[in-house]
C-alpha cells in the first residue's frame, strides 16, 4: 500500500511540474485541431455516402425483381436467400447463424445504416433490417444501436456503453431462438413433457440489449465466452464488456464490409478463403503440415455451411 501510495505521489508531483502543465495545453491545441479535422472528414464521408445511395437503391430494386422467380414472396426474389450467404460467407457470421435462421433470414429485403447523430458520428450507430411480410415475424423491420463513448484520443480505443436490440414479435409457434428440451415429466398420451427453452440463434446474439452495468445474460454460454476470448478467469462484469466489443465489431464489420460490398459476399469473392496467387506461394513455403492443418480447417468451415443450408431446406420441406 505504501508502494502504490508513493508511486501515486509520484505521479502526481510529475504531472503537476510546470513544464509538464504547458506540454499539456500544447497537447490540448493539437487534440482541438485533429477534432476539427476529424469534423471535416465527417462532412465529406456523409458527401459521398448521399452520392452511393442511388446505387444501393438499385441494388435492392434488381434483387426486388420477381420475374420468373420461384419463390417471389421472399425479400429478394431474384436472389433467393442473396442477404443470408452473402453473411455465412463473412467469418463473423458464419458461426452466429444456425439452420433454423436461414429461413427467416430469406425474407430479408435489405440492411440500411445510420450514425445516431448525424453531426457526431462517433456516438455510435444503427443498423435496420428491412423484411418482407413472413411467417415468422410482424415487424416489418429490426434494428440494433451500437452506443459509444467518445473515442480515446489517445489510442484510438472505442468503448461500447450499449446495445440496444428491437423486441421481435414473434408470431405464435415460429420462435426461432426458442427450442424444445425434452424433460423428465411426463403427460398423458404423449410421452415425456417437452418445453421451451432459449438457444443459440443469430435473432437472439445479434439483437441483443446489454449495456455497462448490467447482469450478465442467463442465456449467454460462459464457457464458451471464456475460451473465444482466450481467458477462463473472466468475471461476469468483463463478459459482458466482451459481449458488447464482439457485438460492435459484427456491426462494423456488417456496415463497413458487407453493405458496401454485398454481392462480392454472396459470391464468396470477398472471403477470407478465397487466397490469392501471393499468398498461395507463401502457402507453399509453409511447413507441409500447417498447410494440412489451415486446409483442413477451411474445408471443416465449408462443410459446416453447406450443412446448415441443407439442413435449413430440408427443414422447409418437412413445414
Amino acid at each position: 500500500m505504501e508502494e502504490m501510495a508513493a508511486a501515486e505521489a509520484l505521479e502526481n508531483l510529475i504531472s503537476e511540474a510546470p513544464i509538464v502543465q504547458e506540454l499539456k495545453r500544447l497537447d490540448d491545441q493539437m487534440l482541438e485541431a485533429q477534432k476539427e479535422y476529424e469534423r471535416e472528414i465527417q462532412k465529406l464521408r456523409r458527401v459521398y455516402q448521399e452520392r452511393q445511395m442511388p446505387f444501393l437503391e438499385e441494388r435492392d430494386k434488381v434483387l426486388a425483381r420477381s420475374e420468373g422467380s420461384e419463390d417471389p414472396s421472399t425479400g429478394t426474389p431474384a436472389l433467393k436467400g442473396f442477404w443470408v450467404q452473402a453473411l455465412l460467407n463473412h467469418p463473423g457470421f458464419e458461426d452466429e447463424i444456425e439452420s433454423y435462421d436461414i429461413p427467416v433470414l430469406e425474407y430479408l429485403r435489405t440492411i440500411e445504416a445510420e450514425d445516431l447523430d448525424k453531426e457526431f458520428a462517433d456516438k455510435g450507430f444503427r443498423l435496420i433490417f428491412h423484411f418482407a411480410t413472413n411467417p415468422y415475424f410482424s415487424n416489418s423491420s429490426l434494428s440494433q444501436e451500437y452506443h459509444l463513448d467518445e473515442p480515446n484520443r489517445y489510442n484510438g480505443e472505442v468503448n461500447v456503453k450499449e446495445m440496444a436490440g428491437c423486441k421481435i414479435q414473434w408470431k405464435a409457434g415460429q420462435d426461432v431462438t426458442m427450442g424444445k428440451v425434452q424433460k423428465g415429466g411426463k403427460k398423458k398420451k404423449s410421452g415425456k413433457e417437452k418445453i421451451m427453452e432459449p438457444r443459440k440463434s443469430f435473432f437472439r446474439s445479434f439483437f441483443r440489449s446489454l449495456k455497462e452495468g448490467q447482469d450478465l445474460p442467463e442465456d449467454v454460454d460462459t464457457q464458451q465466452l471464456c475460451m473465444e476470448m482466450g481467458d477462463e478467469d473472466m468475471d461476469e462484469e468483463e463478459m459482458v464488456e466482451a459481449l458488447m466489443e464482439n457485438g460492435y465489431e459484427c456491426g462494423m464489420a456488417l456496415r463497413t464490409q458487407i453493405l458496401p460490398y454485398a454481392v462480392r459476399w454472396y459470391t464468396g469473392e470477398a472471403a477470407p478463403d478465397d487466397e490469392d496467387d501471393e499468398e498461395e506461394e507463401e502457402e507453399e513455403e509453409e511447413d507441409d503440415d500447417e498447410v494440412d492443418v489451415e486446409e483442413d480447417a477451411r474445408q471443416e468451415r465449408k462443410a459446416k455451411k453447406k450443412e446448415k443450408i441443407e439442413q435449413a431446406a430440408q427443414e422447409c420441406k418437412q413445414q
